[in-house]
C-alpha cells in the first residue's frame, strides 16, 4: 500500500484553546497550496457541548468552494468509556469527516470495549492516534480482533505524526489483514501541516 504524503487528513484549527492563534482556517488552507497538498481534513476538536460548531462548519463552507485543495469538513471527537464519541448528534452525517481518538485514560477493559464499540460506529470515519495507555499492553489475538474490526467496518486507521502512533505491531498485524491507513500531522500549528517526517518509519513499514 502507497501512502499519499500529499494528503494530510488531520489538521486543527484556532477554534480550540490550544492550537497555535495564526492556524486560522484561511491560513490552513494557503499553507496547504503552498506545501501542494492535494487533499485536507479540517477537524477540530469537538465536544457535545461546543457552541462554536455552527460558526466553525460555516467558515469552512465559505473557503470550500475557492480552495485549490480539496478540504474535507470534520471533527476529533473523544471516545467516551461507553464506546460513543463525545460529538453533537447533528455532525453524524456522512457530509462530515469524523476522527474518533482517546483523550481520556482508561483501564484496559474499559478502553478496549469502547474501541469495539467505536469500530461498530457507522458515522466514524478514522480511529486517530491509536496505542494502549501506559500501565498496559494487548497481544497479538487482541490486535487481531481489533483489526477484523477495522477491516470489516470499513475504518481507516490513521499514522499519526504528532504521537508516532500506531505501534509498529499494530500497523503489522493490520497491514496483514488488509486494513486501510492514511496519514495525519494532528497539526495544531501551521508548520506541523504535511509533515510527517517523524513517522517515516511506520509509512515505510506500510509501503514496504
Amino acid at each position: 500500500m502507497i501512502l499519499d504524503r500529499q494528503q494530510d487528513m488531520h489538521i486543527h484549527c484556532s477554534y480550540n484553546d490550544h492550537s497555535d492563534l495564526n492556524l486560522t482556517v484561511p491560513n490552513i488552507i494557503r499553507t496547504a497550496e503552498e506545501k501542494k497538498l492535494k487533499k485536507i481534513a479540517i477537524t477540530e476538536h469537538v465536544r457535545r457541548s461546543s457552541e462554536w460548531t455552527g460558526r466553525y462548519i460555516e467558515e469552512l463552507n465559505t473557503h470550500i468552494p475557492s480552495s485549490r485543495v480539496k478540504i474535507l469538513p470534520g471533527f476529533e471527537a473523544k471516545i467516551l468509556q461507553n464506546g460513543e464519541i463525545d460529538c453533537p448528534q447533528e455532525y453524524l452525517a456522512s457530509e462530515y469527516f469524523i476522527i474518533a481518538s482517546f483523550h481520556t485514560k482508561y483501564p484496559k477493559d474499559l478502553w478496549y470495549s469502547a474501541l469495539i464499540e467505536v469500530a461498530k460506529n457507522p458515522f466514524v470515519n478514522v480511529i486517530g492516534h491509536l496505542a494502549p495507555e501506559v500501565g498496559f499492553s494487548l497481544n497479538d489475538q487482541e490486535i487481531e480482533k481489533l483489526g477484523e474490526l477495522f477491516k470489516a467496518n470499513d475504518k481507516i486507521v490513521e499514522l499519526n505524526s504528532k504521537y508516532v502512533r500506531p505501534p509498529v505491531k499494530f500497523l503489522e498485524i493490520f497491514k496483514r489483514q488488509g486494513v486501510k491507513f492514511h496519514l495525519g500531522s494532528d497539526a495544531h500549528s501551521l508548520g506541523e501541516i504535511g509533515n510527517f517526517n517523524r513517522i517515516n518509519h511506520l509509512i515505510n513499514l506500510i509501503e514496504e
